[in-house]
């Protein structure tokens, strides 16, 4: 359950997601801050102020203890990120176009991005962009004065310093976004695992349901249709008994006449619950007393196209698939009757090997399938059943239809072989 509701929860997760970045950040850079300012401290070229030493000092010293003190994460996170990029900005104005302030920049934009939002990115970016016209503007006019010597490329270690803080900075990216690919494929993992969950619970319960219904359907056929019977039975004898015809005018002409509907009703009631045929001979039976029963209840042309079972029962679907098949079937229907307006119904059942395929398909009205969702959210789950149902037991479901040209249901179900 908790790994379903993670896996569902949209908020959770991303808030989650993006927890981790943070602290996968700060930890990075707590190792790594280190290194680069003694780097940039020790191969330093041409003229190098104690501001320059104490600023970067401050970087060293400050991005650690952020790393490590308790507290919120975002906030140091952030503080972290802006500290870094104010540093880098200064080291601009201060060293002009050297090559490892320009990986720098870039590293930190895309660390904005991943660990706090795509909008801290984007401002990240348009401030480098100005922060490279003024310190641009202010150069040709004279305002800074650039510190050449430190991306002279005869400078030896100048070669040595922006590599080993470029390498240092790839380090930290690509240990980040290693970070962020991993958490995204362990909650597509959950996601998986939660959706395989829900559906076999969505299984199960179907299961249970079909149990119930057979139960209330052979109670219903077997112990309150017999007593029908039987009472209709005595109504006749007590009839015969008074030596009066049975026509309309006989007092029990009425009370018969009810059993006889209730009995009719019953049958139905049992035959939608669960067609017997359906555990007798099969599926293309069992649809086929039913599409005729539906047929001469609504006056509706429904054909159904199959080949005939063969005799051999090994030759069945598994039971599963075929309530789940008779159920899109019933569903489909009882959704045409309903709401189409049609007068023909075709149902096509193919089997191919292991591939069995099914259609239902109406002239009706048909409708715009985007409404489905819609319909949805104000209870009408026959669609959303019909193909979680088949989606449940590894199957393809397609429903097409446009205004006016009526309405197509496919199901597609692979067949596992017999043991």
């Amino acid at each position: 359950m908790t790994v379903a509701g993670r896996a569902i929860g949209g908020a959770p997760m991303t808030s989650d997601w993006r927890g981790g970045v943070q602290r996968a950040m700060l930890t990075l850079a707590a190792f790594v801050a280190p290194p680069i300012v003694l780097a940039a401290i020790l191969l330093r070229s041409g003229s190098w102020t104690q501001l320059d030493t104490l600023v970067i000092s401050g970087v060293g010293v400050g991005v650690p203890l952020c790393g490590l003190i308790r507290g919120p994460i975002a906030p140091r996170a952030l503080l972290v990120l802006v500290t870094a990029f104010a540093v880098t900005f200064y080291f601009l104005a201060r060293n002009g176009l050297a090559a490892g302030i320009s990986v720098a920049l870039i590293t930190l934009t895309i660390l904005a991005s991943l660990s706090s939002s795509r909008s801290l990115g984007v401002v990240f970016i348009v401030l480098t962009l100005g922060g490279y016209l003024a310190v641009g503007v202010l150069a040709r006019h004279h305002a800074l004065t650039i510190n050449a010597a430190a991306s002279d490329p005869l400078v030896l270690r100048n070669w040595i310093r922006i590599g080993g803080i470029n390498a240092l900075l790839a380090f930290v990216l690509i240990s980040v976004v290693e970070f962020v690919v991993r958490r995204v494929e362990s909650n597509s993992r959950a996601a998986n695992e939660a959706l395989r969950w829900l559906r076999a619970a969505y299984d199960r319960l179907e299961t249970t349901k079909e149990d119930e219904r057979r139960f209330l359907s052979h109670e219903l056929h077997d112990e309150l249709g017999q007593t029908l019977t039987a009472l209709k039975l005595r109504l006749q004898v007590a009839a015969r008994a008074e030596g009066r015809p049975g026509g309309d005018g006989h007092p029990l002409a009425q009370p018969l006449a009810i059993v006889d509907d209730l009995i009719a009703r019953v049958r139905r009631i049992s035959l939608d619950l669960r067609p017997p045929l359906l555990d007798e001979v099969g599926l293309v039976c069992a649809l086929r007393a039913y599409l005729q029963g539906q047929a001469a209840m609504s006056g509706l042309t429904i054909e159904l196209h199959a080949a005939e079972p063969p005799a051999d029962a090994s030759s069945r679907l598994p039971a599963d698939l075929e309530i789940a098949c008779f159920r899109v079937v019933q569903e489909a229907v009882t959704n045409v009757l309903r709401h189409a307006a049609a007068r023909r119904i075709d149902v096509h059942v193919a089997r191919a090997g292991d591939r069995m395929s099914l259609s239902i398909r109406d002239d009706g009205r048909g409708f715009d399938p985007r409404t489905l969702d819609a319909a949805a959210t104000r209870g009408h789950l026959g669609v959303p059943g019909m193909r979680e149902r088949i989606l449940a037991r590894g199957g393809q479901f397609r429903l097409t239809s446009t205004p006016g040209q009526g309405t197509t249901v496919e199901v597609e179900l692979d067949v596992p072989a017999h043991r």
